[in-house]
């Protein structure tokens, strides 16, 4: 797993990271957690974006809101552009600019483990698509009192997003899943739950009651990543909340993560973590 630093490295900054209609392609789409929370919005493409436990199957004008340090992967394919907008930033960004109820309410929208769905209407769009504009250009522009102005804007946002939000006869009903899809969901929740164990492939096959080359191609095709590979990015996930809040030595945290060895733990954190487990405790992150 990847920890987003551009975004992480504007939040330590100004409590704020912010792109419109960005349409750049990477080669490799990480899973990858960072700092803050997310307001992510799908304008154009073929994608699915896993977070957590769930699959959402994207269509445009659909609103993703979650806390950045849920493990998150989007998988967009190459055959049509692939175009979204999104914010990060810190609650303590935020904080001061609203009363105490309005700010647990805006939190609020943050709270589901695996994300919250918003699915704006064509005629909604556009209030939407100018707020990420806006923001982003007073963003880059940074010309005075740029900071007040950026938490004006996005408190506007929020609070368009929380009425979406509370109407009720307007709220997104529980997705209809494809057959893979649901058991691909399936084998995310088995492995969120068991990351720690070294279960095989036979195993999660014989526990599912699903052919196990069937889970590796539709688990890859959904997702866009191995089964082995999320199972690591999990353990990694663990292993840094382990670093920064206990004492615990470097071979014991390899152990109750599931990892044979510790030098096979140090090596699959710094693969991930850009770092060794020794120098993102000592970084503090």
């Amino acid at each position: 797993m990847v920890i987003h630093t551009p975004t992480n490295l504007a939040l330590q900054k100004l409590g704020i990271y912010v792109r419109a209609n960005a349409d750049d392609w990477q080669y490799s789409w990480p899973v990858h957690t960072h700092e803050g929370l997310e307001v992510y919005y799908f304008i154009r493409g073929d994608a699915n974006y896993v977070i957590g436990d769930i699959i959402y199957e994207l269509a445009p004008g659909d609103m993703l809101l979650f806390p950045g340090s849920t493990m998150h992967r989007v998988n967009p394919t190459k055959d049509v552009p692939y175009i979204r907008s999104y914010v990060n930033f810190t609650p303590s960004f935020l904080r001061e600019q609203m009363s105490g109820e309005m700010f647990e309410k805006m939190m609020s929208l943050f709270e589901a483990p695996n994300g919250l769905l918003i699915r704006w209407s064509v005629e909604e769009r556009s209030e939407m698509e100018t707020f990420f504009r806006a923001i982003h250009r007073e963003n880059e522009r940074e010309a005075f009192g740029f900071e007040v102005v950026l938490k004006t804007m996005l408190v506007q946002m929020l609070i368009a997003i929380y009425r979406k939000s509370k109407r009720l006869h307007e709220f997104v009903p529980a997705q209809q899943q494809s057959h893979t899809q649901a058991n691909v969901q399936r084998i995310l929740q088995y492995i969120n739950q068991h990351y720690r164990e070294n279960f095989s492939l036979t195993e999660l096959s014989n526990e599912l009651h699903l052919n196990k080359y069937y889970i590796c191609h539709c688990f890859k095709d959904v997702t866009g990543f191995t089964i082995n590979n999320y199972v690591i990015s999990k353990r990694i996930e663990e292993a840094k909340k382990m670093l920064l809040t206990t004492d615990e030595p470097i071979g014991i945290i390899s152990d109750a993560l599931g990892f044979n060895t510790a030098v096979h733990f140090s090596r699959s954190f710094k693969n991930y973590a850009g770092v060794s487990p020794q120098q993102y405790r000592k970084q503090g992150g």
